[in-house]
């Protein structure tokens, strides 16, 4: 229930914040297709289930945690490559991450630049990595970073497959970069991790 109270909040959120991005898009006299805004639903509610399924701290727990006078730091971190083989929860993750690789360069014409996929990718990651520092019986692991970086690139060389294909959609999702972008333009893809972050650890209980 509290996943789909965050979801309705971020569409909600979202919306408003397209709307500002189409008055601004079209002062800029740039053409943001209804196709971007369907694909940007689709990344804000991967956003949400990833964090949902990686464990991804909230206030609520914190609560809980505070009143059982447990701490909300919990450092458990592995910084040893593999040291028990490759497991099934490093496949997982590659599968987890395949979306959020895929969805970026369908999004923006920024990462269909392998590198800059490759660091949000890196970031998105390391941003979960030290959320579980703070959240009961969750594990920062130097193999998951990893993992999640080699998801994000599959999902990248997945797009650059299937964009051969739908070609026409490919160009209609895309929001293509340019010098005289303002900042509600430019902003466009961390704005979305940011508030699904947001709304996530306020919200979801």
């Amino acid at each position: 229930m509290g996943l789909i109270k965050s979801f309705i909040m971020l569409i909600a959120i979202v919306t408003a914040y397209y709307i500002v991005l189409n008055k601004n898009g079209k002062y800029l006299k740039k053409d943001i297709q209804w196709q971007h805004y369907l694909f940007g639903c689709f990344f804000i509610l991967y956003l949400m289930i990833a964090l949902e399924v990686v464990g991804f701290p909230t206030l609520f727990e914190w609560r809980i945690l505070l009143k059982s006078n447990e701490p909300i730091f919990n450092p458990h971190i592995n910084l040893i490559l593999f040291n028990d083989g490759l497991e099934i929860t490093d496949v997982l993750n590659i599968f987890l991450f395949m979306p959020f690789g895929f969805l970026l360069p369908t999004l923006w014409e920024k990462y269909r630049n392998f590198r800059s996929t490759l660091y949000y990718g890196l970031l998105f990651s390391f941003t979960i990595e030290v959320s579980q520092l703070f959240v009961r019986n969750r594990e920062t692991d130097i193999n998951d970073l990893i993992m999640n970086v080699v998801g994000t690139i599959c999902g990248w060389i997945i797009f650059n497959i299937m964009r051969k294909v739908f070609y026409k959609l490919a160009d209609k999702t895309v929001v293509r970069s340019d010098s005289k972008d303002n900042i509600f333009i430019k902003l466009e893809p961390y704005l979305h991790l940011v508030i699904t972050i947001i709304c996530t650890f306020f919200i979801i209980v």
